[in-house]
């Protein structure tokens, strides 16, 4: 996660979902830019789990340091597109609002650039990251995501 935690960034569907991320074995890195009651939540998480949940200070160093380090990138809003142009030309694969620009992978049909939500479903996002975890388990289907991703035109 490197886009700010703010109510209006829709930070409470990251933090909603910090403590089911950590238990599920997932390893969640966070710059440490938002308001604070955001941060307040995210640094019980990673007092509460130190070996999954880490806080980085805001600075391009760190910001750096999480994408080269992530797989998957967590979007509650739309980033910049730098951001987006960042992370597609790594291959992370987004979780992400839908839109014209991205669409729901499909592993049978081979199709789809990233793992999609509707904006104000939170059960939709913590779905999306789920299946994104799952098919990262199959190779295949995560190369023919990140190449879908990578011929996307942002």
């Amino acid at each position: 996660m490197i886009v700010p935690l703010t109510p209006k960034k829709n930070a409470d569907f990251f933090l909603k979902s910090i403590e089911a991320l950590c238990e599920l074995g997932f390893k969640v890195h966070t710059l440490a830019e938002g308001d604070s009651e955001s941060q307040r939540i995210c640094f019980q998480a990673m007092k509460k789990y130190p070996h999954q949940f880490e806080i980085l200070e805001s600075t391009p160093k760190n910001k750096r340091k999480i994408i080269e380090s992530s797989n998957i990138m967590l979007f509650p809003s739309l980033p910049n597109e730098n951001i987006l142009q960042e992370i597609q030309k790594r291959g992370i694969i987004p979780i992400i609002e839908k839109s014209k620009k991205f669409q729901d992978f499909d592993p049978q049909k081979e199709s789809g650039n990233a793992f999609t939500f509707e904006s104000n479903n939170f059960w939709q996002f913590f779905t999306a990251i789920i299946r994104a975890s799952e098919n990262f388990k199959f190779s295949y289907d995560w190369k023919n995501l990140q190449k879908n991703l990578k011929e996307t035109s942002l």
